[in-house]
């Protein structure tokens, strides 16, 4: 009886220390007062923020943090505003009426790039800043990526610069930075792969097209316009389409698709359109991370799309393979453009900032 009842009590003891093992000391503790919209910015994307950043450190569990309904409940007691307005004095003491020693406000401000979040902290032991950032994101759809990103730049900075164990790094970037990047990245790709204009050379009965180009690189498998004057008013209209069959040194070959009632003669100007290409997923090379290279996808797809002489498609003519790598502020980005065959029809590295 006596040593169940000392085993149990032994048991009960190894409980409960795991158990406080696994919970952050309490000086470990974090208030977030708020997070308040300015600039612009609504209330209800500053609120997603502070959900965000909450349940990141909640999650982290490197952080002991104040429940939002206790925070509220002594503010109300205690007639304190929730707002960013409040003085350092008063997060101090609010701070210590809530067993804190860490309270943090922040604010979501638009600005024209995007959103900028910002959190600073205050030691209510110290009544010193303990922490001051901002993360900058560059729309709606990474601002929770950005709200994780900074609950983990405040554990860094509050436990000693270092995440605690368990804890995976967040990406290590301003997404901002990066859709500037992205543009470089598209900028680069189509001055590599500009709009051309070639001529007919010869225009057979069964629509078969031998074809020039005097500058540029044409790929199996474009499509162009083919331009001439009209027989009867003499202005410039769209005869037909041109699909490129062969390229070589001496010349191309391909097939047309007639406008009804057009001739099709030596002379004729060909036109590239716009060229269907999609864009796999960039992946994460060394230095680089899968967020990262997940935001540069999505921010290098948007600005591949705005250029006129590409068309964002499912079924594309041209598919691109990226990778990002490097550390911060020296990074790679590179694209590599292959046809539906595989071969290579293009390739662009450029460094950036980010």
């Amino acid at each position: 009886m006596h040593n169940a009842l000392q085993q149990r009590t032994t048991l009960v003891l190894c409980l409960a220390a795991l158990s406080a093992a696994a919970e952050p000391p309490k000086d470990r503790t974090l208030a977030i007062a708020a997070i308040e919209a300015r600039g612009g910015a609504s209330a209800d994307l500053a609120s997603m923020a502070e959900d965000a950043l909450t349940a990141q450190l909640v999650s982290d569990g490197a952080l002991r943090v104040v429940e939002r309904q206790q925070l509220a409940r002594v503010m109300k007691e205690q007639a304190l505003a929730q707002s960013g307005a409040m003085s350092d004095e008063m997060q101090i003491e609010l701070a210590r009426l809530v067993g804190a020693r860490w309270i943090a406000i922040g604010s979501l401000q638009l600005t024209s790039r995007g959103y900028s979040l910002s959190l600073r902290a205050m030691d209510s032991t110290t009544a010193q800043v303990a922490f001051a950032d901002s993360v900058k994101v560059a729309s709606e759809d990474q601002l929770e990526d950005g709200a994780r990103q900074m609950a983990q730049r405040i554990e860094g900075k509050l436990l000693g610069g270092a995440l605690p164990a368990g804890v995976q790094a967040l990406g290590n970037f301003d997404p901002g930075e990066v859709k500037d990047g992205a543009r470089t990245l598209a900028r680069s790709l189509a001055l590599r792969m500009p709009a051309l204009t070639g001529r007919v050379t010869l225009a057979l009965p069964n629509d078969t097209v031998n074809c020039a180009f005097d500058g540029g690189a044409p790929f199996q498998g474009q499509f162009f316009e083919v331009r001439g004057k009209d027989e009867v008013t003499e202005s410039e209209v769209v005869k037909g389409y041109f699909l490129l069959r062969t390229v070589s040194r001496t010349g191309c070959t391909g097939r047309v698709k007639r406008e009804p009632g057009a001739n099709i003669e030596e002379g004729d100007q060909l036109v590239s359109m716009p060229l269907k290409i999609s864009l796999e997923p960039i992946e994460p090379g060394a230095g680089a991370d899968a967020a990262l290279a997940k935001v540069l996808t999505e921010e290098a797809r948007a600005a591949i799309g705005s250029l006129p002489q590409f068309t964002l498609a499912q079924d594309a003519q041209l598919t691109a393979l990226g990778r990002v790598s490097g550390s911060r502020g020296r990074r790679t980005m590179t694209l590599q453009v292959v046809d539906k065959k595989g071969n290579a029809v293009q390739k662009v590295e450029v460094p950036g900032s980010f």
